[in-house]
């Protein structure tokens, strides 16, 4: 009888494959583990209360900023990739031009006296904060890729389906938070409060149930609920899909990317949480930020270091090609104290200019007039902003492995 268990056992854990990016240990830990973080930011505002102004700070020095550095430890420092790259990393500076850029567009449409002045730097701080959360989905697509590469996936079919369930599985969360988020909500040029339903008869459930399915119930709900409902569809069709796939894989007995499926068990639920439920409503918008990004920076640190250990220190490498780009990487708390001195410079500037909240300000650049309604903090907010966009737009070109040689070999892919 134990033998049968045993042989049955054995077949049932044949049926799951386990491919990692670094090692079962690394990947549990910071691709798969990281996860957690969220979970811990979102208990510290629901569950604890904490000012989650001073956690943002905290956490937008010691680990956000600091994975901006990450990019610039494998492009500018790396005299190899500079030299490959160098239209790229010179151009990508722009960047930088375009917040001041779009508010000079604001101050043309203030001299010739349009009432919307305003709209073209408010679309530019709505247009920078999608892309921030495009950004984040991106590279968790990105981390699933990389699983099934190692795996050696190659169905179009659930190609298709997995790409589904993360494009879906991430963006109706988003677009349900943002739906109901109040400062959201404003920012979108809608009342802060999101609609109530309409109350339904206090007649028990077969009561509810006929209002529910009455015409007049539907025509009085506001499109803001459709948008919702929207997304749950969405949201639970793909899922559906994604498991559906996963049966049919199972009896017709092939094998399911066990790697694969813990990321995922580890993303979509939290995601989900954040956006879905009302834990993070009551959350200042910038907390949702450190909510949604932070398991993206402990991945993204993970990857830079697997790439850095790889590229710059692997046995019989010649140091002398890649500059202070191994000096930087020769360990982990190096790499990181770099990262953390530029994020206290980039974000104390900010702060003590009256842009970042997180530590009282030197100047109050609120108060300097620029023209109309804008001030010089909105200046200053213009090119900051300049630092994510740019590695926004980096991370598009220097993380593409089916179509860069030494980053496969960088990231151990072909092995």
């Amino acid at each position: 009888m134990l033998v049968h268990r045993i042989i049955s056992l054995q077949r049932w854990q044949a049926r799951f494959t386990f491919h990692w990016i670094v090692s079962p240990r690394a990947d549990l830990l910071w691709f798969i583990g990281g996860a957690l973080a969220g979970y811990l930011l979102l208990y510290l505002h629901a569950g604890l209360g904490l000012d989650m102004i001073t956690v943002w700070f905290l956490w937008v020095v010691l680990l956000d900023s600091p994975h901006f550095f990450g990019t610039y430890s494998r492009t500018y420092f790396d005299r190899e990739e500079w030299q490959r790259r160098r239209k790229l990393l010179l151009g990508s500076l722009a960047w930088f031009l375009v917040g001041p850029a779009v508010l000079g567009l604001s101050y043309l449409g203030y001299r010739l006296g349009w009432e919307a002045y305003r709209v073209p730097f408010l679309a530019f701080l709505v247009f920078f904060n999608l892309w921030a959360y495009w950004h984040v989905v991106r590279q968790h697509y990105g981390i699933l890729s990389l699983y099934r590469r190692k795996s050696g996936e190659t169905d179009p079919v659930d190609f298709r389906i997995d790409r589904a369930l993360i494009y879906v599985g991430l963006l109706a969360p988003f677009v349900a938070f943002a739906i109901r988020h109040p400062e959201a909500r404003a920012a979108l040029g809608l009342s802060e409060a999101f609609p109530a339903y309409p109350v339904l008869p206090e007649a028990g459930w077969r009561g509810r149930l006929a209002a529910l399915l009455d015409s007049g119930y539907w025509g009085a709900l506001h499109w803001d609920h459709y948008v919702l409902a929207l997304a749950w569809a969405a949201w639970l069709t793909i899922i559906a899909v994604f498991l559906l796939r996963q049966i049919q894989r199972w009896r017709a007995g092939l094998p399911l990317n066990g790697s694969k499926l813990l990321f995922l068990l580890a993303l979509l639920p939290l995601y989900s949480l954040i956006g879905f439920s009302s834990l993070a409503l009551s959350a200042p918008l910038l907390a949702f930020s450190a909510f949604v990004t932070i398991y993206h920076d402990i991945q993204y640190h993970a990857i830079v270091w697997f790439h850095h250990r790889n590229r710059y220190h692997r046995p019989g490498v010649d140091p002398n090609r890649f500059g202070l780009a191994v000096k930087i990487s020769r360990s982990f708390l190096t790499y990181m104290a770099c990262g953390i001195a530029m994020a206290v410079v980039f974000r104390f500037l900010g702060c003590l200019l009256e842009v970042h909240p997180g530590c009282g300000p030197l100047v109050l650049t609120s108060q300097h007039e620029l023209f109309g309604t804008f001030s010089t903090r909105e200046l200053v907010l213009a090119f900051l902003i300049g630092f994510p966009m740019h590695h926004y737009f980096l991370d598009q070109y220097i993380w593409r492995p089916s179509r860069d040689e030494s980053l496969r070999r960088d990231l151990k892919l072909e092995e």
